[in-house]
Formats: structure tokens, sequence, C-alpha cells
């Protein structure tokens, strides 16, 4: 094969998986931000506590990701050798493993609705208003993540075996129907009651249930080998099997977990600061997931592209590889930094019942993250796609804890309950934590050790 006949495939690969990735991500991250902006005619307090409330269902969503990206590692690795058998074998564990972390989950909002939205209000004077809010809206909203599981479990086997284009289409139906019920319970329209925030939470827990059955249907009516689970499949998982599986997924699911605790706990010390920081902060996130979307979609296709070569058994060509999404997360990551750091002023005035306060510093704060996304791209092409497409998770777990844990959250805590220092300089400090990370993982993507094929280990036959 000559070099244009290469890089021919390499990015005909590339658009294949990562366009639809792309806007499945861009469609999950235009729900949260559809409620947000539909919230935000609400004021201050309801932004504040639909943010709070969502961060529980990111920090699960997060959990789960770490989960469904570590059985992944194998459902794209089993692919590239044709092993649809244990495929089926993955899935299912994936997916009973995912139910039972969305239960716990669940029975939180359940139980204790107000002693969560509680945690992010720890300054002096905690603002009940929020709390009681926070709380009507969490309480709802969990019922969303038994349905929301069973929809994510499935859309991440068909990434996996590189059919993402149906799971795609069924997410911009649940965007469309997530927004007409948020547009007519929200404020009360055409004979609606006004339920306010908790019309956000059921508009998502009817949307996502839509989504669920949708995915369901697409699960046993597809032709695709790869995906025809058959669920007696389960009489053949073998304690060695598990064992093997879980022993590499394990520390994604730790990774993500400690991640996505990492990113909470940094509102929990915004919040020292005071509620309108950490509605600042919410809005931000929401606001820069529609450019990270870019970001997730390359380094989830990069970990399904090296993962069919690892376990296609060409190492090589997985090397090869991996050195050009290295090259394009950089080039990548300026181009989104200057995006965003050019329309942030233009995207924070849409939102328009906030306070001035408000606006003016998630602005600043878009413009910090725009700063550091070629950093953060470059970290996520290297964690996601590198160094889990050849199972090396545990070094992976170790760079992300190490400068999270180690240096962010530290930061975010002394400074924010021991400083003055205005909230978007706390973020510059805290970020620091990328450039760690980066030195990290960088010498341990070029050094080659992540490139291995789990298919042929015995203990996975």
């Amino acid at each position: 094969m000559t070099t244009k006949q290469k890089n021919k495939h390499f990015y005909s690969a590339l658009v294949k998986i990562a366009v639809p990735i792309f806007f499945t991500q861009l469609l999950g991250s235009l729900l949260g931000i559809i409620d947000t902006f539909m919230v935000t005619e609400l004021g201050d307090d309801a932004l504040t506590a639909v943010g709070i409330g969502s961060q529980f269902l990111f920090l699960l969503t997060i959990i789960q990701f770490g989960l469904f990206s570590g059985f992944g590692i194998f459902i794209a690795q089993y692919y590239g050798s044709k092993a649809y058998d244990n495929i089926s074998k993955v899935f299912i564990m994936m997916l009973s493993s995912g139910l039972l972390i969305a239960i716990i989950f669940l029975g939180l909002t359940q139980l204790f609705p107000a002693q969560i939205i509680r945690l992010f209000n720890l300054n002096e004077s905690p603002n009940q208003n929020v709390i009681t809010l926070g709380a009507q809206y969490l309480s709802f909203i969990g019922f969303s993540f038994i349905t929301s599981t069973i929809a994510f479990a499935i859309s991440m086997l068909a990434r996996n075996v590189q059919k993402v284009l149906m799971p795609s289409i069924f997410q911009a139906i649940g965007v469309l129907i997530n927004t007409g019920l948020n547009y007519v319970l929200i404020g009360g329209r055409f004979g609606f009651p006004e339920l306010g925030v908790r019309g956000a939470a059921i508009a998502t827990l009817i949307s996502s249930s839509v989504v669920a059955m949708l995915m369901i249907s697409y699960l046993f009516l597809s032709k695709e080998s790869a995906l025809k689970i058959h669920f007696s499949s389960i009489k053949r998982i073998t304690f060695g099997f598990a064992r093997k599986l879980f022993k590499t997924a394990l520390p994604v699911l730790l990774n993500e977990s400690f991640w996505g605790l990492g990113m909470t706990v940094y509102l929990v010390a915004y919040g020292l600061i005071g509620d309108k920081a950490v509605g600042s902060i919410y809005l931000s996130n929401q606001i820069n997931s529609l450019f990270w979307v870019a970001t997730i979609s390359v380094a989830n296709a990069s970990a399904v592209m090296l993962g069919n070569k690892l376990g296609e058994n060409e190492l090589e060509v997985a090397r090869e590889w991996e050195k050009r999404f290295r090259k394009l997360g950089i080039v990548f990551g300026f181009g989104l930094g200057i995006i965003l750091f050019t329309l942030s002023p233009l995207i924070v005035p849409l939102f328009g019942e906030l306070s001035v306060e408000v606006k003016d510093m998630v602005i600043i704060i878009l413009r910090i993250y725009a700063i550091y996304a070629p950093i953060k791209f470059l970290n996520a092409i290297i964690i996601v796609g590198s160094l889990r497409s050849g199972g090396d998770t545990k070094y992976a777990l170790f760079s992300e804890v190490f400068a999270l844990w180690g240096v962010g959250v530290p930061l975010a805590f002394i400074l924010s309950y021991f400083s003055s220092l205005p909230l978007y300089i706390i973020i510059v400090f805290v970020n620091f934590e990328e450039i760690i990370k980066l030195f990290l993982v960088y010498r341990r993507s070029a050094s080659g050790k992540w490139i291995n094929n789990l298919t042929i280990e015995p203990a996975l036959k």
C-alpha cells in the first residue's frame, strides 16, 4: 500500500467514525445546554439548582463512561479479531454493571436529594431556595438514570463496532422531544402546568425513555453480526474471563470516577465563594461542552481505530496511526481554542435572564478554557485513545489521579477558602494540573508501552 493509500485509508476511517460520534456528542451537549437555556428564564437560583442537580447526573455519566470505555477496549479488539461471541459476553457484563450503578444513584436521589444539594452550598449562608429547587429537580431526574444507562450502553457497543449512524439519529430525536417538552413544561405553555425545574427533569426522563426504546429496537433488529447480542452467552462467562476484563476495565472506571468526582468537588470548592460562582462554572461548562465534543469525537475515534488494529495484530500500523492522532490533537486543540475565545462574548448574552455579574464571569472563564484547549485536547487523545486502546489503563489512572487530586483539587479548596482571589484567577491556577498531566502521558504515549493485543491473552479465551 502506497503512502497516499495509507493516508486515504486513515482519514476515511477517521471521518467514518468521528463524524457520527461528533454529532452524537453534540446532540448530548445540546440536551444539557437547552435545559440550561430554558431554565435561565427562571433566574440565577434556578440555574444554580439545575446546575448542581445536573452535576450529580454528570458524575453518574462519567462513572459509566469509564466502565463502558473499559469494556469497550475489548469490544473494539474483539471486533477486529471477529470474535463476536465474546462481544456478547462483554456487552452483558457492561450493561448489568452499568444498571447496578444507576440503581445506586437513583436510590440516593430519592433518599437524600436535599442533602446532595447542600454539599454544594457549604458557605456560611446557604441559599435555601437553591436547595429546595435543586432537591425537586434531583428527585424527578433520578428516574432517567435507568433509561439513559440502557441507551448509553447500546450506543457504546455500536460505537466500538463502527456502527454509529443510527444512535446519532436516535439522539437527535431525543433532543427534539426534550426541547419541546422543556418549552411546554418549564413555563406552562399550551395549557400544560408551569412546573419550573421539575418540568426540565420530567422532559429529560421522557426523552431518555424514548431514546432507550429506540436503542433496544435497533439492537434486536440490526443485521450486523457484532450487534446480535446473544444473552444466552451469560452462561459462558467464566470467572477467568470476567477477572481479565475487570483487570483492564476497573482502572478506566476508577480513572473516570476520580475525574468526575474531581469535577464535582471543584463545584463544592467554588461553592465556598458563593452560589453565583457555582452557577457561573456550571454555565461555563455547559457552553464549553459544545466545543468539547470535537475532542471527544476524535479521542473516541482514535480508541476504536487503534483498538481494531491492535485486535487485528497490526501493531506497527497502530503505532503509526497513534502518532498521527497526536499531531491532529495539537492542530485541532489550537483551532478549537481560537474559536471558543472569539465566540464566547457572543454566546453568553444569549442566556438572557441572568445577572451581569454571572455573564461577565462566564465570558472570562470560557476564554481561560480556550487558552488551555490545546493541552486538554492532546491529553484526551492520549488517555482515551492511545493508552486505553491497548489496555494501558493503570498508567492512565495514575496520571489522571496524580494531576487532578494531587494538584487541581487542593488548589481549588485552598484558593477558594483562604484567598480573596476572583474565581477566574483561581481557575487559571487550578488548570495547571492539565500541564502536569500532559508531561506524564505524552512520554508514555511516545514510548509505545501501550501497544498490546489483548485478544490473544490466554485468560481471555
